[in-house]
């Protein structure tokens, strides 16, 4: 047979927030390969990891469509409504009109069943027989004491659940009908494939998508038909905080009553009674807070939690309990062990567990619960039994970013001071105080203007700029210094880059090239003055040559 997911991750959604797994009462939810993963076997389907994911990363296991293609094929599906419809519906025959027009044959509340399961534990009051008595009409609950608290079983209430009794209450009026159940709990999905009531309810409808196929009918007004009375009506009160207890009989006795919501404070409840210091109470449980109405499928709906415990007291009879008498159908259940395999560790193992982990000393342990788990001890487990990251820890995160960031800006050859809002130095790094010729002394506390005198720097700290950018020579250090000032909320950090040597380079190569020109122009002139000079001197005897050549040439011509 396939294993069902009643609850599905989103891989593609997860943002390794890992809310979930804090959330988690059973640590089920655990985070392996950088991903969430549900344990099936230690879930409960409390429904916590739903509620409290910001990513859409979770998504509930459906039966809609299956539900649509009955109703398209024409067969009898008779629907059974949670009395905590309330949260959504509170005009109980508007939403049964609404569901007929859907194609539903019948629609029959719930509390119907809650009123037979009522009077089986008004029997096990009265017979006085167990220990203590705890209520198990919240799946969530039944699966918690069957996986986690098998030694307490005898002490659950040997009575289904009123979804399953008015389940059989259907199945023996309508043999061959499909049975719907509408919840706004994720555990009921799975507790109607339950070997032990598999066939009686056939699929379930969550609240919300129920609303949402029903906005696809034309709105029509409130019906002024009113809520059908029935014997044992006050059971409707079952969804609401302690609504149980108020179905029953007050002239019963033997028993101290209590309600418990939450997991964690059920979890409390049923290690105190193990520690024998309970004794003669018959419980109401709840896996949820505001039990029924606070239920996971109903997160969107819970400003209307006040509305519905008041659309229930107007429909009920408080002063009328659930009466005593023989039962039309057998509620009797038999609840059994879920053992699962525990690897057991030493304690050597997980101090070892803990070194890897970098948890070295007590002092280390900060059991912070930012992981998931109460303490290092229990994530050590948790490590050793492949259900937790040992990296994942963010007080180790926190120490090891601050301990890089220390280790660059204590040997970075900048020098990092950092002010406050007046000006006075807060912090300082060892590149500049041995900049500033600090080293033998403390700065904190100083103006920055007693070791960086600068009116430049006067006037971008009164500026409200992010970061500005300036080149000052300060002689008293024999330096040039390239400065960055960034103003943060309360704070300003200033960045000191040494340009001296550069500086020095260029001024070098500047005198250099100053030189050289000097020297080329020289040599030009002096080149230009040898041109001119021999220029004038083949000028005059050029002349001198053609005076004797003329008087030359008249001479011959005179001896012609």
């Amino acid at each position: 047979m396939t294993q069902r997911h009643y609850i599905r991750l989103q891989e593609a959604n997860c943002r390794n927030c890992l809310r979930c797994v804090r959330v988690c009462p059973t640590k089920a939810m655990t985070y392996v390969d950088h991903q969430p993963v549900i344990r099936e076997e230690e879930c409960i389907l409390c429904g916590q990891c739903y509620l409290i994911c910001p990513h859409s990363a979770k998504k509930i296991q459906s039966d809609l469509s299956m539900v649509q293609r009955w109703l398209e094929e024409k067969e009898e599906v008779i629907v059974s409504v949670a009395p905590s419809f309330a949260s959504i519906w509170p005009q109980y025959p508007k939403l049964k009109n609404q569901l007929l027009k859907l194609g539903f044959s019948d629609v029959e509340e719930t509390a119907r069943g809650a009123k037979i399961v009522s009077q089986a534990y008004s029997g096990l009051i009265r017979e006085k027989k167990m220990k203590n008595i705890i209520t198990t009409c919240c799946p969530s609950v039944v699966s918690l004491v069957e996986k986690e608290f098998p030694q307490l079983i005898n002490q659950l209430a040997p009575v289904v659940s009123p979804m399953i009794a008015h389940g059989k209450m259907l199945r023996k009026e309508h043999p061959n009908a499909r049975i719907v159940f509408i919840t706004p709990c994720i555990a009921k999905q799975k507790e109607i494939h339950d070997a032990r009531f598999e066939g009686i309810i056939n699929a379930t409808l969550s609240m919300p998508e129920l609303a949402d196929w029903l906005k696809q009918l034309p709105e029509e007004e409130n019906s002024s038909e009113k809520w059908q009375d029935f014997d044992g009506q006050i059971a409707r009160i079952y969804p609401t905080p302690g609504g149980i207890l108020k179905t029953l009989s007050s002239e019963l006795s033997g028993y101290h009553t209590v309600n418990v919501e939450g997991v964690d404070r059920v979890k409390r409840t049923l290690q105190a009674i193990i520690d024998d210091q309970l004794e003669g109470y018959f419980f109401e449980m709840s896996a949820c807070q505001e039990s029924c109405l606070g239920g996971p499928l109903l997160s969107h709906f819970k400003h209307n939690e006040w509305q519905a415990q008041q659309v229930i007291r107007d429909h009920i009879d408080l002063h009328q309990p659930v009466k005593e008498g023989p039962l039309p159908i057998t509620v009797k259940a038999q609840w059994k062990a879920e053992s699962h395999w525990q690897p057991k560790h030493t304690d050597e193992e997980i101090r070892d567990m803990l070194w890897m982990m970098g948890k070295t000393s007590k002092a280390k342990e900060l059991n912070c619960g930012m992981c998931g788990y109460e303490t290092c001890w229990d994530k050590a487990v948790a490590v050793l039994d492949g259900k937790a990251d040992p990296k994942l820890c963010l007080p180790m995160a926190l120490e090891n970013a601050e301990s890089m960031s220390n280790l660059i800006i204590e040997n970075t050859p900048n020098g990092i001071i950092v002010l406050n809002k007046d000006g006075n130095i807060r912090e300082i790094n060892p590149s500049a105080q041995h900049m500033l010729q600090l080293d033998s002394i403390n700065p904190k506390g100083m103006p920055i203007e007693s070791v960086l005198p600068s009116e430049e720097l006067h006037r971008i700290l009164n500026t409200n700029q992010k970061v500005q950018y300036y080149r000052q020579e300060y002689p008293q250090y024999g330096m040039i210094i390239e400065h960055a000032v960034i103003r943060l909320e309360q704070i300003f950090i200033l960045i000191l880059m040494d340009l001296t040597v550069e500086e020095t380079k260029e001024k070098v190569i500047r005198n250099m090239q100053q030189q050289t020109v000097e020297v080329a122009q020289k040599v030009i002139d002096d080149q230009m003055r040898t041109v001119q000079e021999i220029a004038s001197l083949l000028g005059e005897t050029t002349a001198k040559s053609k005076v004797a050549l003329t008087q030359l040439m008249k001479a011959i011509s005179d001896d012609d």
